[in-house]
């Protein structure tokens, strides 16, 4: 495992202090992007808590992170597939 960084970021107003074995410039993007998809959340819902905005933004995240594995699966059959093929067609010369 890498060396820990250590950084604080601020989401939504909120300072938190941060370890982990990313680059710094990684921590701050992803804290950046959790950021923005809490406000963008909370400039459609104004009344909401920060709590419920976070609960809200985390379970946006991990639909989009579901649907980017489901997709990544397709491919690795697809491509498994096409190995298969190619690895039939080589045999069967």
């Amino acid at each position: 495992m890498g060396e820990q960084t250590r950084t604080t970021v601020t989401i939504y107003g909120e300072d938190y202090s941060l370890v982990g074995d990313m680059p710094e410039d990684v921590i701050h993007a992803l804290a950046y992007h959790v950021d923005n998809r809490i406000r963008v959340l909370a400039s459609k819902n104004p009344r909401v808590s920060l709590n419920r905005l976070a609960i809200l933004t985390a379970l946006n995240l991990a639909e989009e992170l579901y649907m980017l594995q489901q997709e990544h699966q397709k491919l690795v059959e697809t491509m498994q597939q096409q190995w298969r093929a190619k690895r039939g067609a080589k045999d069967a010369t």
